[in-house]
């Protein structure tokens, strides 16, 4: 991968290394490219991962009906991509079911392209006709659903100091504070999810 760019006068290029990360040993890893902070792409690590074959169609797009049907009823925070509290977007708290619903409504209104054997709902315009733009954010998805293994952390990326010590660490004292809201869930895997031309920068 050839990388070149021209930012403030400097002249930075080279290469980006790929390497297959079932042929590479953490301790190659560290002395090759962590030591020295050189830049890599590690290939092939995510082929088992379950979210990778749940979360996706035949044809490559968000599987938004399995969301909807397996997590349906968490409760998620969503922001309003159009709209501004302060100095961020102004957000709403909506079911999971709720959002796909909005997401796949608002693909049949723009005339998305729907096939109905895979259920794409997944390329959406963005004529939203003065709708709201949504966009799911901050979903505490791995620690709300532990029974669910969507991913498992590459052997190079296990150091996770921060996760490991926010696992144990709980913001509130009062057994009557729900495990799952958004403030009491302080560990930082996040999923973020939109209709395609969506952002959360403004």
């Amino acid at each position: 991968m050839e990388v070149e760019e021209l930012k403030k006068g400097l002249k930075i290029g080279g290469k980006i290394e790929r390497v297959n990360g079932k042929e590479l040993s953490y301790t190659e890893f560290v002395e090759r490219y962590l030591a020295k902070n050189q830049p890599v792409v590690v290939t092939g690590i995510m082929e088992d991962w379950r979210a990778c074959k749940d979360w996706v169609d035949l044809n490559g797009h968000p599987n938004l009906r399995f969301f909807s049907t397996h997590f349906g009823k968490s409760k998620v925070q969503v922001a309003d991509c159009g709209s501004r509290e302060f100095t961020d977007q102004r957000t709403v708290e909506m079911s999971v079911s709720d959002f796909i619903e909005y997401w796949v409504t608002l693909n049949e209104e723009n005339k998305a392209v729907y096939h109905s054997v895979a259920g794409d709902y997944s390329d959406t315009t963005n004529h939203y006709d003065g709708k709201p733009r949504l966009y799911l954010k901050d979903w505490h998805f791995v620690k709300e659903h532990p029974e669910y293994v969507a991913y498992s952390t590459p052997l190079f990326f296990k150091d996770d100091w921060l996760n490991l010590y926010l696992d144990d660490y709980h913001m509130h004292s009062d057994p009557d504070y729900q495990e799952q809201n958004e403030v009491s869930c302080s560990d930082y895997r996040f999923v973020y999810m939109g209709p395609k031309g969506w952002s959360l920068v403004q």
